[in-house]
């Protein structure tokens, strides 16, 4: 085998093999690893079989027309190895082919720079495909998948850049001497494609940046939104509480009346009479008042949940340690603190055992304020992607997002875990 048919062949294997590596490096595999390796076989076989014939008489030229033959109905014999869309496919595809072609400029300029160096050809393509598919999987393949993804508004930019390339190596009868006589407009031409190629990728980086600050600055109004709506609902439940325990304090005053009353009729020997205005007293409910914590906004809505889990045949086990003062409004606290009670009692509502309904409740202050709820729940309550409680009940979960937007405004830690038919929430805050 002579040098010169060495050379060639050598220089033939590299493209063959790095442009699989390249391509799989851009699209996405169907087989991971393998199916890259199964390109880059056949890719090469394909290649070092039809231009053997063309190497071994030197054409160089007809190698460079068979090969851009040979790339394009490889272009359909690789697809089923893609997961990508026809037209992803074909992007990624012409995408290699525009990377090859420059690869193939340059490392014949860089041949001509340094001709003494062994196999300098096959050895500045070897450096340069490694080069750009380092750069790829580093820097570059989050934005070259926006750009696949959005194929239809870079495609007539990207045929465009092909036809540019290929034209060289197609139009010429001699492709050793249009690179030689040609390398100051070739050298041009690939600084066109890659400023072209660098202005696509800056652009989606801009506009990227600029959608993730809009979701941002929205999601951000959504929770301020959220949490505007949610207090001003509970201070509406609060305005209702105050006006219950103002009615609590009449009662209580009226009650030292009927006492009063009452010792009258016994000191007086109405038997009869007092035994009557204790039934009728007996008859009628006595709202329960309970002092949980010292914080009077938690207290209330505790006061109120936990009474309506008593209406509903719910146990309740409640321990809070929350202070008074706290370093954040304690209305969005209380707020807090009743989705989640509201909530474990949906949840144990569904529990068809009625000695099983239990919710515990507990707060702890040391520092940081420790919340925790855990109550029963049935085999089909399950947690999403995000780790929150998924259902699909329309009108369900506004307390969840309400609890996940205070746990973001204030940087809490928030965590829903479900183990041996037990719901557990807690927040950290």
């Amino acid at each position: 085998m002579t040098p010169d048919l060495l050379n060639n062949l050598l220089r033939g294997s590299v493209t063959a093999v790095m442009n699989a590596l390249l391509l799989f490096t851009l699209t996405k595999s169907k087989y991971g690893r393998n199916g890259t390796i199964v390109a880059a076989v056949i890719m090469f076989v394909t290649d070092i079989t039809s231009t053997m014939y063309l190497y071994f008489n030197a054409d160089l030229t007809a190698v460079s027309h068979s090969n851009l033959l040979t790339i394009i109905l490889l272009g359909f014999l690789l697809k089923p190895l893609s997961k990508s869309s026809i037209m992803q496919w074909a992007f990624s595809y012409l995408t290699t082919m525009n990377v090859m072609m420059m690869i193939v400029i340059l490392s014949f300029q860089i041949g001509m720079l340094l001709p003494f160096i062994p196999h300098i050809h096959s050895l500045s393509r070897l450096i340069l495909f490694l080069l750009v598919i380092f750069l790829f999987h580093r820097y570059l393949l989050p934005l070259y998948r926006s750009a696949e993804d959005n194929w239809p508004i870079f495609s007539v930019l990207v045929i465009c850049l092909s036809l540019m390339l290929a034209y060289p190596f197609y139009a010429t009868t001699d492709i050793i001497a249009t690179l030689q006589s040609y390398s100051q407009p070739l050298l041009l031409l690939v600084v066109l494609v890659v400023a072209s190629y660098g202005t696509i990728f800056y652009s989606l980086k801009r506009l990227n940046a600029m959608h993730a600050l809009e979701t941002e600055n929205l999601s951000i109004q959504y929770e301020k939104t959220l949490l505007s709506q949610a207090a001003s609902t509970m201070a509406q439940k609060l305005e209702l509480m105050d006006k219950v325990a103002e009615q609590n304090n009449l009662a209580s005053h009226d009650r030292r009346h009927v006492y009063g009353m009452l010792l009258q009729l016994l000191q007086q020997g109405e038997t009869e009479e007092a035994m009557r205005c204790l039934e009728l007293q007996l008859a009628t409910k006595q709202p329960a008042s309970r002092v949980y914590c010292e914080n009077k906004a938690v207290n209330a809505v505790t006061s109120y949940y936990a009474e309506k889990a008593v209406q509903h045949g719910i146990q309740t086990t409640i321990n809070l340690k929350v202070p008074a003062q706290l370093p954040f409004d304690s209305l969005e606290l209380a707020l807090v603190i009743a989705n989640l009670f509201e909530n474990a009692i949906q949840g144990v509502l569904r529990i068809k055992d009625c000695r099983d309904r239990v919710i515990q409740l507990s707060c702890v202050h040391k520092n940081r304020l420790i919340i925790q709820v855990v109550n029963p729940c049935t085999d089909d309550t399950i947690l999403n992607a995000d780790g929150l409680p998924a259902t699909e009940e329309e009108g369900h979960g506004i307390g969840t997002k309400s609890i996940v937007a205070f746990a973001a405004a204030y940087n809490a830690e928030l965590l829903y875990s479900i183990q041996d038919g037990q719901f557990r929430v807690q927040l950290l805050v």
